[in-house]
This record gives structure tokens, C-alpha cells and sequence, in this order.
């Protein structure tokens, strides 16, 4: 044991923001240490048994205890002190100075002992933890048991106490230790969080009243009562204590069995009858036990309930993110669209625009050749001449600025893409009950290429499952979506059960305008190809073996083409 304090002293076992600076308060903190103990002892000194002072409630280990967690257990000697002090004061050392020095220096020492482990084991702070209530019940309850052994034992080796009494004295002394150390410990290590508990109260004034006057009104009826009926009614104050547990955490439990406890010491004093102390004792270590576990497991709860609430936050935030991108993606599409019609519109109609040009043209020349000349018809041809090819200037700038967007390549991880665009599709996968797998090998490695534009493709190609599958059964509608690596190459292949491609429009599929859908442009996978083909992949269609329906297959080289990197 004293090994144990030597090292708790070497490794100074609190770090500076677990307690207070011990530099320039420590003795002032001891001295008023040493006066709260002694105060607390005269107070308690009630029924005393077997000579030794045994009173069935000692508030001064859960003092000493605390003291010794805030502080450091290398101040066990003040608590030897303390012990030594109060047996002189209120008892007058009757088994001698000697035995109540080796008396009082165990306390020290094992308190101390009991700190050091307790620090040790991380169970010092921190009762919000029905695990580590647990685990702080079970170390207090067995240090204690052997404080009491050692204490008893000194004073029936020196016949102080008689061998009869041996086993009695150790269950009183050792059940108001644990008492001590279970209701008032926890309370005085948490005590510099008073302004939470002061705000707490007067947020709640009408039922903290209500509580106490319930509790207190217990403890009334229950000793105005008959000797022999008291025991059988202690079980009143349980519903206050759970009340209070509930509401107000393991703080305003234990605070209630507090307020019991000293209800009990007054009862003492004023010599009202009671049924045995040792019932008492295990009373107020039942109270104590079950206000220290529901308070923690309210604590628990409500920690997880905030765990619960901020992770719903985190989701909604992540679902809107989501949302916010599929509709970027979506804007994206629609302007990849406009940008191929209006390449398609300016390839279609550059040449007859032209040739409108070179016959209004032709139609002006002639026109001023003409014996009959009409300034008015060479106006008007003036001006359609300079339409169409005001016209035409439009279509090129068009077509320009959608086919030589410029690229943005940058290192791209494909499986995160992946997963980000298959969650774009998750409200509307479930809210059609179609099964989605996304599959990808172990190791996929980064490449360059343009994340919106494969992302576009990406999601027009999961855009045109979804739509397929939708003519099955719910039952039968899946969706899969693989990425793995295939000779220097990253292979994506998504494949649907639904109805497949026609065969009328198969070898066509890819050609702009052509579609199956009703309501369709026939543009998407027309776009697809030109942005996989624009960083040398190549996106094709088959039939899907797994599923039954189609499988569009892109292939990305790993290293860009030669070509591609020069320009």
C-alpha cells in the first residue's frame, strides 16, 4: 500500500486540469479540511457502539475520500490528522494516543490507498456511466471492507473489543464507511459544478419543493410511527428517491439520501425510538446504491438520446448535401444537354444558313442589276443577309463554347465517387423498393480525369436503370452498380433487371435523339460516350447475365493516352 502512494506521489496522479493547483491553497485547503472534518464528526456522533465510537453514519470518509481525489492522495497524512483530531475532541482518545495515532494513520493511509486506485482505474470522476458506477460500487465496496477488518482488528488484538463482538463492529463500521463514500464522495468531487445545479433548481423552484416536502414528509411519517411497524414502511422513500433520480440525474439522488441521512442523525439526537441502526445502515446503502445507478442510467440515456439528436442533425445535414449535389448534377446534365443540342442545332443548320446567305446574296447582286430598281427590295435583302449571319455567329459561339469547354482533371477516388453518387439515388431507390449493391475490388487506385463529368455519366446511367426497372414487380426491381480493375484499366459496369433495350434501337443506342422512352430526348448516353471518349474510355452495352436486363460497361485507362496528355 505504501508503494502504492509512493508511486501516486512520483506520477503526481491528477494532471492539473482534473483538481486545483495545490501551489499557495494547499495548507489553507488542509486546515479547512481538517475543521469540516471534525465538525462533521461531532455532528455524527450518534448511538455509538462497542466503545470504539462506532455511529452507524460516518459523512467523514466520503470527505476524506474527496479531499484526497481533488487534492492528491499524497495529503493522506492530513487525513490521518483530521481522523486523530476529531476522536480527541469529541471522544477524548479513551483507547489511548498511541493506538488512536496507528488508528488514524490506517484511515490516512488506506483512504489514500483507495484514492490512488480509484484514480488509477479512472473511475475518480465521471459517475454518468452505469458501468463505471459499477465498477466504482464494487472497488469501494471491497477497499472499504478491508479498511473495516484492519480497523476492527487493531483493537481486538489489544482487547479494546471483545472476540463477540468482533463480526458486529466490522458490519457497522464498514457499512457506514461505504455509506460515507457511496452518497457523499460523487456530491463533493462534482461540487465545483454548483452553478449548474443553482441554475437547474431555479429553473424547476415548485418541483424541487414539491420533491423535498414529499421526502421529508416521508421520513416524518415513517419514524412517527410504532418501533416495530418503521422497517416495513421505509420503502415510501424510494419513490421520491426514483423521482428525484429521474429528473434530476445521480446529483439530486444521492443530495436526497443526503437529506435522509441527516434526517436520521436528527432523529437519533432527539432519542426518537427506531428500529435497529444496522437496518438503517443497509437502508440508506439500498437508497444510496439506487440513486447513484438510475441517476447514472438517466445520465446515460440522455447522453445518448443527445447522441441520437446529433446525429439525426448530422444526417438531415448530410441529406441535404446530397440532395444539393444531385441537383448540381442534375443542373449539370440539363446544361450538357443544351450543350449537345446546340451542337447538334449548329451543325444542322450552319450549312443552310449559309447557303440562305450566298442566295440572298446572289438575289442582291441581281437585284441592283435589274432595270426596275427598288431600293426598298435591296434594303430588305441587305437586312436578311445581315440576320442570317448574325444567325449564324450565334450557332458557332454556341457550338465553341460547348465543345471547347476546358477540362478541369484532377485525382479522382473512384469508389468514393461511386458511393456518392449511389447515395444521391438512395430516397428514390427506397422509395421504389429496388435493391441497389454497389461492388468495388479492394484496391481501386486514384486516376486524373474530370470528377463532374464522370459523375454525369455516372448518374445518367443509374437515372436510366432506375427508370427500367420500375416496369417490374417491386419484388424483382435490382440495380448493381461494380468497380474493379481489368488490365490498366478501371472497369464500371452498371446492369438492371429491367426490360432491357429494344432491339430496334440497339446498334443506334448511342446516337444522339435515339430512345425508348416516351417521354425521352435521346441525348444522355449520346453525352456519356463523348465524355468518356474525351478522356480515352469507351462506354459500351450488353445484356446483363446476372440480372437479365442491360449492363452499360465503361472502361477508363488508368494512364491517359499520349495524345491526350500533350493537348
Amino acid at each position: 500500500m505504501v508503494q502504492i502512494l509512493e508511486s501516486s506521489v512520483s506520477q503526481r496522479i491528477s494532471d492539473s486540469r482534473s483538481r486545483p493547483s495545490l501551489r499557495g491553497r494547499g495548507w489553507l485547503v488542509a486546515l479547512l479540511y481538517v475543521a469540516i472534518h471534525g465538525l462533521l464528526a461531532w455532528v455524527s456522533y450518534v448511538r455509538p457502539q462497542f466503545g470504539l465510537g462506532l455511529t452507524p453514519w460516518s459523512p467523514q470518509a466520503g470527505l476524506a475520500l474527496a479531499f484526497l481525489l481533488l487534492w492528491g492522495p499524497r495529503w493522506f497524512p492530513v487525513v490521518a490528522l483530521a481522523t486523530f483530531l476529531s476522536e480527541l475532541w469529541v471522544r477524548g482518545a479513551p483507547v489511548g494516543v498511541l493506538l488512536g495515532l496507528v488508528s488514524a494513520l490506517w484511515v490516512g493511509l488506506s483512504h489514500g490507498a483507495l484514492a490512488t486506485l480509484l484514480q488509477r482505474l479512472a473511475l475518480a470522476r465521471g459517475w454518468s456511466s452505469s458501468r463505471r458506477v459499477v465498477k466504482f460500487v464494487v472497488v469501494s465496496s471491497a477497499a472499504t471492507l478491508v479498511i473495516a477488518l484492519v480497523y476492527v482488528g487493531m483493537f481486538l488484538l489489544t482487547g479494546w473489543l471483545a472476540e463477540s463482538d468482533a463480526l458486529a463492529a466490522i458490519a457497522r463500521y464498514w457499512i457506514r464507511d461505504l455509506n460515507g463514500v457511496l452518497c457523499l464522495t460523487p456530491l463533493l468531487v462534482q461540487a465545483h459544478r454548483w452553478r449548474e445545479a443553482v441554475d437547474a433548481v431555479k429553473s424547476r423552484p415548485g418541483e424541487v419543493a414539491l420533491q423535498l416536502i414529499i421526502l421529508v414528509a416521508a421520513v416524518w411519517v415513517i419514524f412517527m410511527l410504532p418501533v416495530a411497524q418503521q422497517l416495513r414502511f421505509f420503502y415510501l422513500l424510494f419513490v421520491p428517491i426514483i423521482w428525484i433520480a429521474l429528473r434530476w440525474s445521480w446529483p439530486g439522488a444521492l443530495l436526497a439520501v443526503l437529506v435522509v441521512q441527516f434526517g436520521l442523525v436528527i432523529a437519533a439526537e432527539v432519542r426518537i425510538p427506531t428500529t435497529r441502526y444496522v437496518d438503517i445502515q443497509f437502508l440508506l446503502l439500498t437508497l444510496s446504491l439506487t440513486g447513484l445507478m438510475l441517476g447514472a442510467v438517466v445520465a446515460e440515456r440522455a447522453k445518448m438520446f443527445q447522441q441520437v439528436v446529433r446525429d439525426a442533425a448530422e444526417r438531415r445535414f448530410a441529406d441535404e448535401q446530397i440532395r444539393e449535389r444531385d441537383a448540381a448534377l442534375a443542373r449539370a446534365m440539363r446544361f450538357a444537354v443544351a450543350g449537345e443540342l446546340a451542337s447538334a442545332l449548329a451543325h444542322e443548320l450552319n450549312q443552310p444558313i449559309t447557303a440562305l446567305v450566298s442566295y440572298l446574296r446572289a438575289s442582291e447582286i441581281l437585284a441592283t442589276q435589274s432595270v426596275s430598281n427598288d431600293d426598298r427590295l435591296q434594303g430588305t435583302l441587305g437586312k436578311a443577309a445581315r440576320e442570317a449571319i448574325r444567325a449564324s455567329e450565334v450557332l458557332r459561339k454556341l457550338r465553341d463554347f460547348y465543345q471547347g469547354g476546358v477540362s478541369k482533371p484532377e485525382s479522382v477516388d473512384l469508389v468514393a465517387l461511386s458511393e456518392s453518387v449511389a447515395n444521391a439515388f438512395q430516397e428514390r431507390l427506397r422509395r421504389h423498393d429496388v435493391a441497389f449493391e454497389l461492388e468495388h475490388a479492394a484496391a481501386v487506385p486514384q486516376i486524373q480525369c474530370d470528377r463532374t463529368q464522370l459523375e454525369i455519366v455516372l448518374h445518367n446511367l443509374l437515372s436510366n436503370a432506375l427508370d427500367s426497372v420500375l416496369s417490374r414487380p417491386p419484388a424483382e426491381r435490382a440495380i448493381a452498380l461494380s468497380l474493379e480493375v481489368v488490365d490498366s484499366a478501371i472497369v464500371f459496369k452498371v446492369e438492371d433487371s429491367g426490360r432491357g433495350i429494344p432491339v430496334a434501337i440497339g446498334e443506334q443506342l448511342f446516337e444522339p435523339f435515339v430512345t425508348s422512352k416516351p417521354d425521352g430526348m435521346g441525348l444522355g448516353l449520346a453525352i456519356s460516350r463523348s465524355l468518356i471518349r474525351s478522356r480515352g474510355g469507351e462506354l459500351s452495352f450488353s445484356l446483363s447475365s446476372a440480372l437479365g436486363g442491360a449492363a452499360f460497361t465503361i472502361r477508363l485507362p488508368i494512364e491517359l493516352p499520349a495524345d491526350l496528355v500533350q493537348s
